[in-house]
């Protein structure tokens, strides 16, 4: 039998015991050995472990930032409230399921995950080990976020364990996005501007090099312009210009570049496109203007 309880000190005091009790039969004579383990430093250690789960716990509880484990079968086996806020999903739904599938990720990128957590299940190491990633994933309700992952490496019961911290960087990344569109856009008529054009077409060139194939340029000045400025004010006259830029995108394809060349001039890259048919076009535009 084995029970636990307490002792007394020849100075009175107590001290927890852990008895294992058994009884000895030998040549019709019964005794009962008693071994009696001193559980003090046990139970300071049980208690010291107690309160360090208790910070930790209170640390995981209450931070903003989303903390996930994961096993190295890619499997959560933790899921901090702050978590549950961020991604829609309560513990008992996403405990012990694979959190890949969370994860919006290209053909490309998934293949160089997928290597990387390879890489990690057999060593602790991989190539988003200590890194800040950017990665898009897919909340419980189906809205669609970016987050950033800070990725560290933990060893338990000799298995390598990830653990995560996501921040939400949707609201960042609208933002540099829209920074992004004015640092290549023309303010009025909102088409790409020249700088931006220019990148396009030097890409185009080399493109054209490598493979051969045909682009097309168009390029557009508005004839008397400066007289509607003179005769009804900029204001008309940046009318124009944005009625101008609209009809013009309205007949283009996704996948050409319309740009503001100058004052009242565009210019239009047409890749995949013949003289003839860029010639068709211009004349198209110049008609309807």
């Amino acid at each position: 039998a084995m029970f636990h309880t307490v002792q007394r000190r020849k100075d009175g005091s107590l001290y927890p015991v852990e008895v294992h009790l058994q009884l000895l039969k030998a040549q019709g004579e019964e005794a009962y050995l008693a071994l009696i383990i001193n559980l003090t430093e046990r139970r300071a250690m049980e208690q010291e472990l107690r309160e360090r789960e208790g910070v930790l716990s209170a640390i995981t509880d209450s931070v903003h930032d989303a903390i996930i484990m994961i096993d190295k079968r890619g499997r959560v086996v933790f899921w901090n409230p702050a978590t549950e806020q961020l991604l829609g999903y309560a513990p008992a739904e996403i405990l012990g399921q694979d959190l890949h599938q969370l994860f919006l990720l290209n053909r490309e990128l998934r293949q160089k995950h997928e290597q990387a957590f390879r890489q990690f299940q057999a060593t602790g190491q991989g190539s988003l080990m200590g890194k800040n990633t950017e990665l898009k994933c897919r909340r419980k309700d189906g809205q669609e976020i970016y987050v950033e992952v800070s990725l560290s490496a933990v060893r338990i019961k000799d298995d390598w364990h990830a653990v995560g911290i996501l921040r939400d960087i949707s609201e960042r990344k609208k933002m540099e996005d829209q920074l992004y569109r004015l640092s290549i856009t023309a303010p009025l008529t909102e088409v790409y501007n020249r700088r931006y054009f220019s990148n396009k077409l030097n890409e185009e060139i080399e493109r054209t090099r490598r493979t051969g194939r045909t682009f097309s340029l168009v390029m557009l000045d508005l004839d008397h312009f400066k007289s509607v400025n003179d005769r009804f004010g900029h204001a008309v006259g940046d009318s124009v210009l944005k009625t101008i830029a609209s009809a013009i995108r309205s007949r283009i394809r996704t996948t050409d570049i319309l740009a503001r060349w100058g004052g009242e001039e565009f210019t239009i890259l047409l890749p995949e496109t013949q003289e003839n048919k860029a010639a068709c076009l211009a004349e198209e535009l110049r008609t309807n203007i």
